[in-house]
């Protein structure tokens, strides 16, 4: 199934993604001469793309620097957006050499979020900035998963559950979901002590949405994700450690789920 581009540079990232090179190249003219040439970023990223298209190569991309007070949402989400549509398209060395910019930024994007916050504050800004950058990151995993480079999506799957907690810190659904996706990642590792580091605070600090979904006859998207999410921390824990014994939990949840299926 084809990607859903959004943004002012979805039409692009759709004729990539259907290998139509010519056409990609004159949408890039075509912008570069608009009035919908008014960012601060687009140029940047365009010319990484027409350089990419053109030959297979960018030496601007290499100039690049993600953070979060050069728009480093905005610039994150459409380079994982082209890295998808050239990787759709059959671009396999482009999209590789995105990807693999994105990553190497995750942790330098990461520490200019929490500066941001530190001098900011949070805010809406922060909050659709968090979203964007979560989406972002979904989606550089996702292709490093594709290729079966686990410790590319490892290291993805780090990075965003560090990042959600910055600026998504009252998205417990959000967090809950990146903490369970480290904790698989820790167990396909073999890595007990973390897997079972994170499935303790998934517990300790959010229980009380198991607390809020047995309460309320309402549906509510978001706790049902936090339950996804904690059924797995209390499986595990149940299944490994002798001290931790949670089946009414798991009953509860089981309870939760069918009525929800029903």
């Amino acid at each position: 199934m084809k990607t859903i581009y959004k943004g002012k540079h979805a039409e692009l990232c759709k004729l990539i993604a259907d290998s139509s090179k010519e056409d990609a190249l004159q949408s890039i003219y075509s912008f570069f001469r608009s009035e919908d040439n008014n960012d601060s970023y687009s140029i940047q990223l365009l010319t990484i793309v027409r350089e990419l298209l053109d030959e297979n190569d960018s030496d601007t991309i290499y100039q690049l620097r993600i953070r979060m007070r050069s728009n480093g949402d905005r610039v994150l989400i459409n380079m994982a957006q082209f890295m998808t549509a050239f990787d759709e398209g059959g671009y396999e060395d482009a999209a590789e050499t995105i990807a693999g910019k994105c990553l190497s930024e995750l942790p330098k994007l990461a520490r200019s979020m929490q500066e941001f916050v530190d001098e900011e504050g949070i805010s809406p800004l922060t909050h659709m900035a968090g979203l964007r950058i979560r989406e972002a990151v979904k989606l550089i995993s996702a292709y490093y998963k594709r290729l079966r480079d686990m410790d590319a999506y490892d290291k993805c799957v780090e990075q965003s559950l560090g990042m959600t907690r910055i600026f998504l810190h009252d998205m417990p659904q959000c967090i809950l979901e990146d903490m369970m996706n480290a904790a698989k990642s820790a167990q396909r590792r073999k890595d007990d002590l973390k897997l079972m580091r994170l499935c303790r605070d998934m517990v300790e600090n959010y229980a009380d949405k198991l607390d809020e979904l047995k309460a309320t006859s309402d549906f509510s998207r978001e706790l049902l994700e936090c339950a996804t999410s904690l059924r797995f921390a209390y499986e595990t824990l149940h299944n490994n450690d002798p001290d931790a014994p949670y089946a009414q939990e798991l009953a509860d949840l089981d309870a939760i789920f069918n009525d929800d299926n029903d």
